[in-house]
């Protein structure tokens, strides 16, 4: 190709209109444009612009309300401890509002005989007239049933009046106790002024200590009656 035929087709082609060239490729994007917005809204629909979407209220479920139920009240039987019999002598520390009587029915020997007796016989320093003890008091008590103690047998070579410290037994007087050691009355009487305040009157209880002068008088032999032969 020559130079002159190059010329002429630059020349040609700047003679080609753009503002033409431009308005074409407007009118394609615009159709392109339509076709897109078409095969959209035939999908499904198209929005420009967008929705705020809105947040979707939770409205809570009623829930069932536990109503609570009047728990039964359990009531402990309270286990009876059994008190263990006493087999001998034991001691038993006085309590407030006790007395002797009311500590023999606590303690079970209601049902033996001579409770108070003997307990005033464990226990000489308690007062057989009135019974007097206190709070905090040690005293010895006798098991149930529990005998009546018996005397102490007295020691033999006593010269006559030694004195002797005597426990009154039940059944006693104060001239079973002067004949008992060839005594007098008079002189349990002498040697007892604060316990025997009455005199002869004076009552004695079991358990009570007396002081006896023993062998003062002569003992008068007893006789024994003879049998007599009937004719």
């Amino acid at each position: 190709m020559s130079i002159s035929n190059t010329i002429d087709s630059y020349r040609k082609r700047r003679k080609t209109p753009l503002p033409l060239i431009l308005g074409v490729a407007a009118i394609l994007l615009v159709v392109i444009g339509i076709i897109i917005l078409i095969v959209t809204m035939s999908r499904g629909g198209f929005t420009l612009f967008p929705t705020k979407t809105p947040t979707p209220t939770i409205t809570p479920s009623p829930t069932n309300t536990f109503t609570p139920t009047e728990t039964a009240t359990i009531t402990l039987t309270p286990t009876i401890t059994a008190t263990a019999t006493a087999s001998q002598i034991f001691q038993y520390v006085v309590k407030e509002g006790e007395t002797l009587t009311s500590i023999i029915q606590s303690q079970g020997l209601a049902d033996t005989p001579n409770a108070l007796i003997i307990i005033f016989m464990l226990n000489p320093g308690i007062d057989p007239i009135s019974g007097f003890i206190t709070v905090g008091q040690t005293i010895n008590l006798p098991p149930p049933n529990y005998p009546v103690p018996t005397p102490t047998a007295l020691p033999t070579g006593l010269v006559p009046g030694s004195k002797i410290t005597y426990r009154v037994m039940p059944g006693d007087s104060l001239g079973s106790i002067s004949a008992k050691f060839n005594s007098t009355i008079a002189s349990l009487l002498l040697l007892n002024k604060t316990a025997l305040t009455d005199g002869e009157a004076s009552i004695i209880y079991p358990g009570q200590l007396l002081i006896v002068s023993i062998n003062i008088v002569t003992p008068v032999p007893t006789v024994k009656p003879t049998a007599t032969a009937t004719p």
